[in-house]
């Protein structure tokens, strides 16, 4: 037998954890804990989406859905990629109704970025991991850092 296998075999029959639905189950001192693993069924309970059905429908990919913040008010644009950790939201300066990023087509954002305030986030640009994006992003653009810079603009053609 394998030594990882058999370190497994022994925690489990001291600690008692086993899996009965798709959950890790530890039983310490008779008290059952349930561990759950995050998934896209269960994406409600690791971020705060209100409005995922519309993000869905516009072809959003949530490749790691952990930790992710989005106000409900905030417009996408179709086929836009958001990693772990994201923010998008207000800047929450007053009480303009205008306070919410929009957010073109084909968007990347980084894990850890933050868009926040009445800005635009042109086509096809990319939110560096991290970044603290608070100024409108130009389409084709690439911005990294605190507060966010363009590092790289593809200019298009205008045949």
């Amino acid at each position: 037998m394998k030594k990882k296998s058999l370190i497994k075999k022994i925690i489990s029959k001291i600690f008692n954890f086993y899996k009965e639905d798709a959950e890790l189950i530890f039983v310490f001192f008779g008290i059952k804990i349930k561990f759950k693993s995050p998934t896209i069924n269960r994406l409600e309970e690791i971020c705060v989406i209100p409005n995922l059905k519309e993000l869905q429908e516009k072809n959003t990919f949530i490749p790691h859905p952990v930790g992710i913040v989005i106000n409900g008010n905030v417009k996408f644009g179709n086929n836009c990629t958001i990693f772990q950790n994201v923010t998008i939201g207000d800047s929450y300066s007053g009480g303009s109704e205008d306070r919410y990023p929009k957010v073109g087509n084909n968007v990347t954002f980084g894990a850890g970025s933050i868009v926040i305030g009445n800005i635009t986030v042109g086509d096809n640009a990319i939110i560096g991991a991290g970044a603290v994006v608070v100024k409108d992003v130009p389409p084709n653009s690439v911005v990294v850092g605190n507060p966010a810079k363009i590092i790289k603009q593809k200019v298009e053609n205008s045949l």
